[in-house]
């Protein structure tokens, strides 16, 4: 046999095991880590960041109390954003719109009463 028909048959199986190389597993960790919820949040960005704020109300309403910042790449932002986006989808699809317009005022006690009749 040809030694380039030996290589040509080779072939396929180096693309195989180049792309189990590819395919690591992760294990993650989560010893030490703590939850925390957050009401609040802001998003700003740098040449090369983009910075999550997430924050809760104080008792003082003019100041929101900065739980954590989360500092990444814009490309791992704009992973965050595809996973967040196709999450938020799925739920949707199952559970109806999230409705996130602004909280009205309440009504006022001035409105029109009328009696009862």
């Amino acid at each position: 046999m040809p030694k380039n028909e030996k290589q040509n048959q080779d072939a396929p199986q180096q693309i195989q095991d180049a792309e189990q190389k590819q395919q690591r597993q992760l294990r993650f960790v989560e010893e030490g880590v703590k939850t925390q919820y957050a009401g609040i949040f802001n998003v700003g960005f740098g040449a090369e960041e983009v910075v999550f704020i997430f924050g809760n109300p104080s008792v003082d309403p003019n100041v929101v109390r900065i739980e954590s910042k989360i500092v990444v790449s814009l490309k791992t932002a704009k992973r965050i954003t595809l996973s967040l986006g196709n999450l938020i989808r799925r739920y949707e699809a199952v559970n109806g719109i999230i409705d996130v317009s602004p909280l009205k005022a309440a009504k006022s006690d001035t409105i029109d009463k009328k009696p009862i009749q």
